[in-house]
């Protein structure tokens, strides 16, 4: 029997670990013509195609009060009201947009924003500039992993085109930190529809994001380091607690037949 006084530190412990794995991901529009960080951050909308593909990417939630969907650190004080964020059983994903979040006059460098797309480890860059987006435009020491989205028909007025008929297909490209192997089936550039683009480039960036948190973790892949999800998390503390806090079963003479597997049965006991 387990001692029910140790009971509650281990689902203190376990509690203190989420049932599932969260991410939280950037999203910068680049209108034509911007090249700088600031004039992106201040951005507080995109063309048609771009909002077209938000709505694409994940859901939009009310942030405040939320208790439900990972939050990735927004405040809907400081940071807005609403965020798209995209779940499964097994994962949540916030998604970082800069165009959503209010671009405040006694705020010129744009600090609130920064702090929150500057620190994630992957960003989606929608570039409608015209101009090719360097990997280290954001200054910030999370460098990792771009994923750009460029239009693939010829002009940039056709960016700001309402007619859905228009773009309907873009190049999307990987940007990885030096050192980082490529982990995508993207290669050099992928053409995708409008249609499916969100689907794509949410499954890159939730892929770029396990990559990236390994890539960190191991000191740019320098160090074997186990990392684990929080699954597995969870489970290491659960089979830790039963390894020095459950004393061994007591095991008679082996009985044949079905008495003798009474014991595998209680699976109270046994797991």
């Amino acid at each position: 029997m387990v001692d029910p006084s140790l009971l509650a530190p281990l689902f203190r412990s376990l509690d203190q670990i989420p049932v599932i794995d969260t991410h939280k991901v950037g999203i910068m529009y680049v209108a034509p013509g911007q090249a700088h960080e600031l004039d992106i951050l201040r951005n507080s909308h995109g063309s048609p195609a771009y909002t077209r593909f938000l709505e694409g990417i994940g859901r939009l939630i009310n942030l405040r009060g939320q208790v439900d969907i990972y939050a990735g650190g927004l405040s809907p004080d400081e940071d807005g009201e609403y965020a798209y964020a995209y779940w499964d059983d097994i994962g949540q994903v916030l998604y970082h947009t800069a165009t959503m979040m209010p671009t405040k006059p006694d705020d010129e460098y744009c600090i609130d924003k920064k702090r929150h797309i500057g620190n994630d480890y992957v960003r989606i860059v929608w570039n409608d500039s015209g101009l090719p987006y360097r990997f280290d435009t954001l200054a910030t020491q999370f460098q990792f992993v771009n994923i750009v989205i460029e239009p693939h028909s010829l002009g940039a007025i056709a960016a700001f085109s309402n007619n859905v008929h228009e773009n309907e297909y873009f190049k999307v490209t990987m940007q990885r930190a030096p050192g980082m192997r490529d982990f995508t089936p993207v290669g050099s550039f992928k053409l995708i529809s409008a249609e499916q683009l969100p689907l794509l480039v949410r499954q890159l960036s939730l892929l770029a994001d396990w990559f990236a948190s390994v890539f960190e973790r191991t000191e740019r892949d320098t160090k074997e380091v186990e990392v684990i999800t929080n699954w597995r998390a969870r489970l290491q503390k659960i089979m830790a607690f039963k390894r020095d806090k459950i004393p061994p079963l007591e095991t008679e003479d082996e009985v044949e037949g079905v008495v003798g597997q009474e014991a595998y049965r209680n699976f109270t006991a046994t797991y």
